[in-house]
């Protein structure tokens, strides 16, 4: 069955269905779950259930009251999905909210994501903030601390947490850094990290830190502008 291109330039809703194109630059609302091969919004958007694309690119602003379903998913501007998010490649450089889980091969936030569910994903990298309300679990994790980082737990295989440069101005008005109720992985390297327990085979604790315990097995390493409570090897 051909597929048609679904247009809104002005002001205008229809239903949803099998397209090939969605192209929103109005005022936009779509009424059922969608299926088409790219999806562009660029005005204000309302799709009313589930939506499936092979590309899913937001520079306006969007609201899913179902699950996005994709293989690459482009954030630019504003995107809530009351659902979950599931993709190959999450690239946020806007904001984005997910009420559900977020599943991903790789994920990039270079802006703002709010999780209320889990991450989960083989590479995960972060530049700006983010908050998971659940575990975000990925085999390699590298965050670059460019303001307040959340997640109720962490683990994957190499996690590598640093603090990027900034200015005097936003060290001073903003808060910088990770916090986690626990971290596991097998290598390890943290910075400017709060967490009541981090477990790994070899594990760094750099500057900023300030850890309840550490149990590690192979190597441990704490820099002596760190505070670690407690440390033991198991």
């Amino acid at each position: 069955m051909e597929r048609k291109d679904l247009v809104i330039s002005g002001s205008g809703s229809a239903s949803g269905g099998r397209y090939d194109l969605i192209k929103i630059s109005g005022t936009g609302k779509i009424h059922g779950d969608t299926d088409c091969n790219d999806m562009a919004i660029y005005g204000i958007a309302t799709m009313e259930g589930n939506v499936k694309a092979k590309a899913a690119h937001i520079s306006g602003k969007a609201r899913i009251t179902g699950s996005l379903k994709t293989e690459q998913a482009k954030i630019h501007g504003n995107a809530r999905i009351n659902g979950d998010l599931q993709c190959k490649q999450l690239d946020c450089h806007g904001r984005a909210n997910v009420d559900g889980n977020v599943s991903a091969d790789e994920v990039h936030i270079h802006g703002e994501a709010v999780i209320k569910g889990d991450c989960d994903a083989e590479q995960f990298h972060a530049r700006g903030e983010f908050s998971i309300g659940g575990l975000l679990n990925a085999g390699t994790i590298q965050i670059k601390l460019g303001g307040h980082c959340q997640a109720k737990e962490i683990g994957g295989e190499r996690i590598e947490v640093k603090q990027q440069g900034m200015t005097f101005l936003k060290k001073l008005l903003f808060h910088v850094g990770l916090t986690a109720e626990s971290i596991e992985g097998d290598e390890i390297y943290l910075e400017h990290t709060s967490a009541k327990a981090v477990r790994g085979n070899r594990v760094v604790i750099g500057p900023g830190c300030d850890i309840e315990i550490v149990e590690y097995q192979d190597e441990f390493q704490c820099d002596p502008g760190a505070k670690v409570g407690m440390y033991k090897k198991v």
